[in-house]
Parts: C-alpha cells; structure tokens; sequence
C-alpha cells in the first residue's frame, strides 16, 4: 500500500504502517485518555491514564495484526502467498499475490481472522472479570483490568463487524465461498457477495447521515463523518471486486502466455544505478526493470526505486540495494488465465508482472498490454468463457 513503512517482520511478512494510521491511532488514544479511563478510574492522575490508553491502543492494533496474521497463515497452508500485512486508519489488511484457488481455502482463510480477534476478546474478557478491577482494588489490578476489559469487548465488536455478509468483509467472503461451493460458479458468488457489500455500506452511510444531522439519534458529527469514510471505502472495493471479475468474464480462457512479450531488457543485481539509468531507463524510456542472476528472478527495479537514491550515490549504489526482492513480487506462469494476472495487477501498482516457469523468467506482461487487449474485446463485443 503506497504511504506505508515497515516496522516489523512476523513469519516472515512485513508488517507496514500506513501514514492514516497515525491519525486513528492518537484519536484513539486521546478518546480513551479523555473519557472512557477518567469514568471508571477518575483517581487515576493525567499522565497515567495517558499512558494506559497508549498502551490499549497499541494491544489493540497487535490484536488486529493477529487478526491479519490468521487470516496470512491459513492462506499460506492452501499455497496462497503473502507479502505484507498494512495497518491503516480502518484497521489491517494482508495483501495476497493470489486469490483463493477454491471454495474451500476461501471459507477457512475468511474465517481465521473472526475466530481469532473472539479468542482475544473471550481471553479479554476473562482476565478483566479475574482482575475485579474497582476504585479500591490494588493499582496493578486496576491496569490489568481496565486494559482487558477494553481489548475483550473491542476484539470481539470486530469480529462481529467483520462478519457482516457482504464482500470484501470477513463474513463476506464467507459467503462468497458458501455460494462458490453450492454453485461452481465464482463469479456469480462474487456478485452477490460485492452486492451485499454495497447494500451494507448504504446503511453505514444512512446512519452516518443521522448522526451528523440528528435524525433519530443523538447528532455526532465524529461518529456521522466515520461511518461516512467506513462506507466509502467498503462500497469502493466492493464496486472494485465487481469490475475486477467483469473484466475476468470478458477476458475468459485468454492465458498470459498469449499476450506476455519474451524481448525484454534485464539487469544483473550487482550493476550500480548510475549505470542502470544511463544504459536502460533513459535511452529505452523503461518504468521497470527485471533483476536477474542467469535465468533466475532475484527482484524488480522501478522508477520509483531509483529515484531514492541521491544523484551522487548514483555510482556507488548497486541495484539489488533498492530493487524489490523478487519473494515480494506477483508473478505469474505462461499457463495462467488472463483473470489471475488481472487479480494481481489489482494488488500490486506495477507497470508490468514477471512470467515464471519452472524457476526461470520467460517473459514479462505489462498491463498496458492487458488492458489494451480487454477494451479491445468489450468494443467488439467479445465474451470469454470461464
């Protein structure tokens, strides 16, 4: 996710921060500092009760990288690799190189994430009630407690959210999977499933609506402008996940093999920038450069990549420094549908996928070609089959 910086690596996945986290991240600490400490323990003093909420906060958002990290592992055990978890301002996200290869790996991969953030909120629960936290119990009681009774009911206010059924919510792509099941017929299980997602975010909004002007309930206008933002953004990726199988539809059986190009220009990792740019990137006007040892796939060089690097570190900074190593990359083999290639040109901002087979890089598809090749259908009116 562009904007994000890496603070951790867990089972090997990067685990990212996205800049909008910081903001959710100080309103949830100023929230917890302002009202919902001071009202159960009002004899805490100032800096403590700051310093409890920062510490919530930060078991909350290591709840929802366990989340994510479920959600990851399951994935990883039906072969579906995973690059990064981000967390952001509605919380995580692990971003995965492929979709799901069967109705099955779905369903277990949607709902590892619920089941997890229900053991830590069940867990939460459970120490609060055996820490009996009150005004007259011991400090360290009154911490342990307040903290867990705080993480019990959020963590499972989560799992309830995200079992909501519409798409790309957990409960969404469990119904997903439920319909893909019963019917063999994913693309329609991504319909329903997307527009259950775009009903759910029309509620959101219309309750958003009521609390900023009152209608109803008592006006809010934090509480309006969040469940405002919350919608939006679940009804632009279900609306996403929409055009992402129409576009799998009219593409249809259309392999990667067919449209990939095997002339193409690479670059050994140990070659320094400087050259790089003045041999490749300017004279052939190339976004995106393969790294390669031999015939093997060691990473993806980008405009982006080079331009980190100061100008008078140009001479004496190797490519393999800034490239992105090629375990982090989507690719694709000769033999795939076009659809998974668009799946993964959904996932990544790349100008362009590796083609892989058997070990070796064959070829490169640049999305250009993709994209050009999919108007060209839907203006002739062309439509694969799947």
């Amino acid at each position: 996710m562009p904007g994000s910086i890496r603070i951790a690596r867990i089972f090997g996945i990067d685990i990212n921060i996205h800049f909008s986290w910081i903001v959710i991240f100080f309103f949830l600490v100023t929230n917890l500092s302002d009202s919902f400490y001071p009202d159960q323990f009002p004899k805490w003093s100032r800096e403590k009760t700051f310093v409890v909420s920062a510490v919530s906060a930060l078991l909350f958002f290591a709840s929802v990288v366990a989340h994510e990290l479920a959600h990851s592992l399951v994935a990883r055990r039906f072969q579906m690799s995973v690059s990064s978890i981000t967390l952001f301002m509605l919380g995580g996200v692990a971003s995965l190189k492929s979709e799901p290869p069967s109705a099955k790996a779905e369903l277990f991969m949607a709902a590892a994430g619920p089941l997890t953030s229900i053991v830590i909120g069940v867990a939460g629960l459970a120490i609060a009630f055996a820490a009996d936290a009150n005004q007259t119990s011991a400090s360290w009681r009154q911490v342990v407690g307040g903290v867990a009774g705080y993480l019990g009911p959020i963590n499972l206010i989560v799992a309830v959210f995200n079992l909501v059924p519409g798409f790309p919510l957990d409960g969404g792509r469990v119904l997903r999977a439920a319909i893909w099941g019963i019917t063999k017929d994913r693309s329609r299980a991504t319909g329903i499933a997307a527009r259950g997602g775009q009903l759910f975010a029309g509620l959101l909004f219309a309750a958003g609506v009521a609390f900023l002007f009152g209608i109803g309930v008592p006006q809010n206008n934090v509480q309006g402008l969040l469940y405002g933002f919350i919608a939006y953004f679940l009804w632009n990726a279900a609306a996403s996940s929409l055009q992402q199988e129409r576009l799998a539809s009219v593409v249809g059986g259309t392999t990667v093999g067919s449209l990939m190009t095997t002339d193409f220009r690479s670059t050994p990792p140990a070659v320094m920038v400087g050259q790089l740019i003045r041999d490749l990137v300017l004279p052939m006007n190339l976004r995106a450069i393969p790294v390669v040892s031999g015939d093997r796939l060691v990473g993806l060089v980008t405009i982006g990549d080079l331009r980190k690097v100061e100008q008078d570190r140009w001479p004496a900074t190797p490519v393999e420094e800034v490239m992105t190593p090629a375990s982090e990359l989507a690719t694709v083999s000769p033999d795939d549908p076009l659809g998974a290639a668009l799946e993964r040109f959904g996932a990544d901002d790349l100008p362009l996928l590796p083609v892989i087979k058997d070990s070796r890089l064959v070829g490169l598809l640049y999305r250009e070609a993709v994209v050009g090749y999919v108007r060209m259908r839907e203006m002739v009116g062309l439509q694969g089959r799947r």
